[in-house]
């Protein structure tokens, strides 16, 4: 029978604290991300990774706490043995086996749905075909992490009764290249937009914030180093006291990245009532001109983008791509020819011209 254990020293609360706020502070950025997205029109793929990512959080933190409780995370081992039983040690082990389950579960379904959000925001060829092979190798990756957590003790019961006879793998090395790939892979997703970002034909100012709020990721890179830092210092024979700030840091990692991944998302939100304003005494809502940027690429050829989340309550004039100079015979669009004749009709100039024309893209 596992006995709750008494709250008595700095690192217990200091689990409690963080895996609290990592599942309250993750909760807000979700649901204020899928305000946000209900005021756009609507949630996609994206949305439904990053709800999955918070359940798994959830779960992740709730084990965390669970450890606190009644596994005696920060108490050294033989401690735990001393003043509880050993079934407080075999929750701790347990805790921490299951602990690796939902840590992958977490971390795979925050980074698909920041990929997935790349594809939404730049769907051109290139994004769409990056964001898959990517994507390919996290799955493969998470996969290959959770067949080595089962497979690194035989029997599998070994990994929480080390009495039992059996071998184990190195632990040490399987969690130093777990985190060693994660990091590569951060890496990967923090800079697969930034090139696309680059080209775009778009205000320098608001062109930095593009980058800026799509490299916010870069905040759980920091975490993810700090936590390799940490790792080599882990004494495996006694993990519930050495393990402390690693459950930290592993706990805070995923839940940062859900939070993170929401923020580029939760601007319609925060739109300032000067572009409201603005927009009426025009009679155009500047949100939507801030749709159907560009991206250049070389031979000439351009891809739309729609980055208006980045941007919907900007109310600055200073963009690039606002009401552009169009060639009325190249866009296509109807003039009208007054013929003494007859009444004005509407035509498409196909005759080389130089008449100019204002036309606003509200697509």
């Amino acid at each position: 029978m596992v006995e709750s254990i008494v709250i008595e020293n700095k690192d217990q609360v200091a689990v409690l604290v963080t895996s609290s706020l990592c599942i309250v502070i993750p909760a807000l950025a979700v649901g204020l991300r899928f305000i946000a997205k209900t005021i756009r029109g609507g949630h996609d793929y994206s949305d439904y990774c990053i709800a999955a990512a918070l359940l798994w959080n959830i779960g992740l933190h709730t084990s965390c706490i669970l450890m606190v409780t009644h596994g005696g995370l920060s108490f050294h081992l033989t401690e735990i043995y001393a003043r509880f039983n050993q079934d407080t040690a075999v929750f701790f082990f347990k805790a921490i086996f299951s602990f690796s389950f939902l840590w992958n579960a977490t971390v795979f379904f925050s980074k698909i749905s920041v990929l997935l959000m790349y594809v939404t925001i730049i769907p051109i060829p290139s994004m769409i075909t990056w964001a898959r092979a990517i994507g390919g190798l996290i799955f493969l990756w998470n996969t290959s992490n959770i067949i080595a957590a089962l497979l690194i003790c035989r029997p599998l019961s070994k990994n929480w009764n080390f009495a039992m006879p059996g071998t184990c793998g190195s632990q040490p090395a399987f969690y130093s290249a777990m985190g060693i790939v994660n990091l590569i892979a951060d890496g990967a997703i923090i800079v697969l937009p930034m090139p696309y970002l680059y080209r775009l034909q778009l205000a320098t100012g608001r062109k930095i914030l593009a980058m800026a709020l799509l490299g916010i990721g870069i905040g759980t890179w920091a975490i993810t180093i700090y936590r390799q830092i940490v790792l080599p210092s882990l004494n495996f024979m006694d993990m519930p006291y050495s393990g402390t700030l690693t459950t930290i840091l592993s706990g805070m990692e995923p839940a940062v990245a859900i939070v993170l991944a929401c923020v580029p998302l939760m601007r319609p939100l925060f739109k300032k009532i000067s572009s409201r304003v603005d927009s009426s005494r025009s009679g155009y809502n500047t949100g939507e001109l801030s749709r159907g940027y560009t991206i250049q690429k070389r031979g000439g050829r351009e891809h739309s983008t729609d980055i208006s989340n980045l941007f919907e309550d900007d109310d600055d004039n200073n963009s690039q791509v606002q009401l552009q100079l169009i060639d009325v015979s190249k866009a296509g669009i109807p003039t009208i020819s007054h013929d003494a004749e007859g009444p004005a009709m509407p035509h498409y100039s196909r005759a080389i011209s130089v008449e100019k024309s204002w036309a606003v893209n509200l697509e």
